[in-house]
Parts: structure tokens; sequence; C-alpha cells
């Protein structure tokens, strides 16, 4: 039935939407702009790689030398700040801060001259000491952080002071992570153990000061204070009565 009062408006046929069929065979009207596609819209991706491959060609062509360090250091950085994030989001994932901070002292290496594997040393150490503080029953990465972080230092040192030797350090620092590991309480990971190591590491560190370049200084302070020592005792040392001279 239709409504008198209603006068039915002629419907163009080209402005007719479109029709589609229906799982009852139905014809179903369908809304033209939502299954029509724009032709004019800019495709996104056709621009990116455009801008991706004139990028890579200016880093060919050397245009953009000065940028190339800083953009490998910020995609290895990158990979560490997403390894770094996976611990965050799951601290049982703790193993995710090593390669997290290897990645991350791999950036250091490309913007730090001839001091950067003296760096990425010292991050991984950084590394495995944030897995011991991290969970205290992890012990055992206190002795890679020491000895990487002490490399770091020694090969650091080598760089920016070439004349001073440094061979001992190393031994100091070895001496001084297994001393820590002893010296830790034992509900924190420590190990009784761990004093072996430091004590052969302090004689080794002895050995290496008393026959390397400063043993001399070594022997020189040494008589130094021999002589001094002797000075002291000889002027503290009770006087006896003095006996008077006879005339003649």
């Amino acid at each position: 039935m239709t409504d008198p009062g209603r006068t039915e408006q002629p419907v163009d046929a080209e402005h007719r939407p479109e029709a589609s069929e229906g799982w009852n065979g139905a014809q179903a009207p369908v809304r033209g702009a939502a299954m029509t596609r724009q032709d004019g819209s800019p495709n996104r991706w056709a621009y990116l790689l455009i801008a991706g491959g004139l990028f890579l060609l200016a880093l060919q062509l050397g245009w953009l030398e000065w940028f190339r360090d800083w953009l490998w250091a910020l995609v290895f950085a990158a990979g560490g700040a997403a390894f770094a994030y996976r611990f965050t989001r799951d601290s049982s994932d703790w193993w995710a801060l090593i390669p997290g901070a290897a990645l991350i002292g791999i950036a250091t290496t490309f913007v730090s001259g001839a001091a950067g594997g003296a760096y990425f040393l010292m991050v991984l150490g950084l590394g495995f000491a944030l897995v011991y503080l991290t969970g205290r029953e992890r012990w055992w990465a206190v002795m890679p952080a020491g000895v990487l972080l002490t490399l770091g230092v020694v090969a650091w040192l080598g760089v920016r002071l070439p004349r001073f030797d440094a061979g001992w350090l190393f031994f100091l620092g070895i001496a001084a992570t297994f001393g820590f590991l002893y010296m830790l309480p034992a509900s924190q990971g420590g190990q009784r153990w761990a004093v072996y190591p430091a004590a052969a590491a302090l004689a080794v560190m002895a050995m290496v000061l008393l026959s390397g370049a400063v043993s001399g200084v070594v022997v020189s302070v040494a008589l130094i204070l021999m002589g001094a020592y002797l000075l002291w005792r000889q002027g503290s040392a009770p006087r006896g009565p003095t006996l008077p001279q006879g005339g003649a």
C-alpha cells in the first residue's frame, strides 16, 4: 500500500546505487563510495620506496658520508633498545640484556673513534652487571662483568694514555672482581672459593709491578723509604751518657 499523500520521485538510472546479490538471491543496494577505489589518492608506499632509494644512492655516492656512521649507530641502538624493551615487558627474559648491551656497545663503536672497542667492552660488561643486579641468584654474571669492565678500562687507557703501562691494572681488576664475589653475603650469591683466584691475581700483579717498566720507580721509592726509616730510627734512639774528658 502506498500513502496517497506521498508522491514518488523518479529515480535516474545513472544515479541509482549499485546492487549486489545477497545470500538469498535478493538484490541489495551497495554504497558506491565504500566500494569504489579513489584512483587519485597518493600511493604512500611508492613515495617511501623512492625516498629510500634516493637515500641509499646518496650514501653510495658519498654525499652523506658524515651521516653514515650515525645511521648505523642508530640502527644498532634501536636493536639494543628492542631487547631492553623485551626485558621490561617480562623480567624473566633476563637473557635479553646481554644481546641488548652488545648491540648498544656496537652502536658506540661507530661514533667513538679509536676508543670504540673500549666502550664496547664497557657497555657489554654493564649488561652482565645488570643481569646480576636484576637477579642476585645469577652470581655468575659478576665474573664476565668484572673482566669486561677491566678490559674496557685498560683498553681506554691504552688509547688515551699510550705511555701508561696498565698491564698491572688488569690483574688488579680481576682481583677486585673475585674479591667482590667473595665478600658478598651468601644470600646474594657470595662464593667462598673466590678468595683463591683473587689472591692469585694479586700475586701476579705484584710480579708485574716488580718486573715491568715501573720497577725502577718502585725500587727507587723503596730505597727512599728504607733510608728515611733508618734516619728516623737513629734519631729516636736513646742517647747514652757522655764521658767527661780528662785534662792534662
